[in-house]
């Protein structure tokens, strides 16, 4: 996967982009984090739901600020997984906002569950946010 990533930046600057972030969800989301580790010249990576577990490992090989959006109801990643990613990334010193969304399921930012609109239009606005800050 991280090949894939290497491949993709290169193509981009080679193409004139100045400014490359990740933005992936789920399995997508914890590559996404990795590929802040794996990949020079990251502007910053962007994770919905993803697994902190190995990122959380790899934090200190981390080189590009990290988004993360968590879904508070998923019950595959626990408050308990995303504070040991938090503390992780603090101790490393690696710029970084991890937001849960308390009661969303993951995928709640799937434009279908009307229920989520809040927490979606919230974690869109801090992907903006993101990307025009670290650009």
């Amino acid at each position: 996967m991280q090949a894939d990533v290497a491949a993709c930046l290169a193509y981009l600057r080679e193409h004139g982009a100045a400014t490359v972030f990740t933005v992936a969800f789920c399995f997508g989301g914890r590559q996404s984090w990795l590929a802040a580790a794996d990949q020079d010249g990251l502007a910053g990576a962007v994770g919905f739901y993803g697994r902190p577990a190995e990122p959380a490992e790899r934090a200190g090989e981390l080189k590009a600020p990290i988004l993360a959006l968590q879904a508070g109801a998923d019950p595959n990643i626990t408050a308990e997984d995303n504070a040991a990613f938090e503390q992780a990334l603090e101790s490393a010193g690696v710029e970084h906002e991890l937001v849960s969304y308390e009661g969303a399921p993951q995928s709640f930012f799937d434009r279908k569950q009307e229920e989520f609109a809040a927490a979606s239009d919230d974690a869109w606005s801090r992907v903006l946010t993101f990307l025009e800050s670290h650009s």
